[in-house]
């Protein structure tokens, strides 16, 4: 009986990720980065069963605690960017991933940018090149509402395990037009950040996930072999 030699690529990626780091993000710097041993450690997915969601458990909910000083300062209709640790991760030929943000401390988080597809750039196997590119831009909307957010990177990888990455900055949003007086950003212009692999609803594996709602002006690659799908099961 033969095997199918993608079933064995995927095993052997899932087999090798348990030993290596993941995937995290240098800027903005996460919240209790260094406290919990730099990119090594930090870099794992969320808990299967969703415990540590949001944040990886680095945030208590609806309050400030815990969030440390600003790590950076988004001027509201500017581009802002992460930027992504290119070395000692483990790949899964890429992925998707989404920039969001949140108001209320990690109690909803919304969809500034969306990528579908080659997050992380030029992924192949576990590897991504050294020295590569690996900053993505995103725009804050110009009518953000100034002050206190916390930034939420997300991801979810092509092989391997069907796991959900999450990573969370305290930043600023710098608003100059006193104007704005809302608390939170338009949910039909900025929808809710894609929630999987926690619960029932499940990428693909071999596919680039294309989020159900992408927000504004989604980024899809073209330079993937993996097409985009949207996730199954009940979401």
């Amino acid at each position: 009986m033969q095997t199918n030699p993608l079933f064995l690529l995927s095993l052997l990626l899932s087999i090798t990720s348990l030993a290596s780091a993941h995937l995290t993000i240098r800027n903005p710097k996460p919240i209790q980065f260094d406290a919990r041993g730099g990119a090594d450690k930090y870099a794992a997915p969320l808990k299967s069963d969703g415990s540590d969601f949001p944040c990886k458990g680095v945030l208590k909910v609806g309050t400030n605690e815990g969030i440390g000083p600003s790590v950076a300062s988004w001027r509201a209709g500017e581009l802002a960017e992460f930027e992504l640790h290119n070395q000692g991760v483990a790949a899964h030929w890429g992925g998707s991933c989404q920039a969001s943000i949140s108001y209320d401390f990690g109690k909803t988080f919304q969809v500034l940018r969306s990528f579908v597809g080659g997050c992380p750039r030029g992924a192949y196997e576990n590897k991504i090149p050294a020295g590569s590119d690996q900053k993505f831009q995103f725009r804050i909307p110009i009518d953000a509402p100034g002050g206190t957010a916390i930034f939420g990177w997300t991801y979810f990888t092509v092989t391997g395990f069907r796991e959900m990455y999450m990573n969370c900055a305290h930043i600023t949003i710098l608003q100059d037009d006193r104007a704005v007086t809302q608390k939170r950003l338009d949910d039909k212009v900025y929808p809710p950040m894609f929630v999987g692999e926690i619960n029932k609803c499940k990428s693909y594996e071999w596919f680039n996930l294309e989020f159900p709602r992408l927000g504004p002006s989604p980024h899809i690659a073209r330079d993937t072999p993996f097409q985009p799908r949207k996730p199954g099961g009940e979401c």
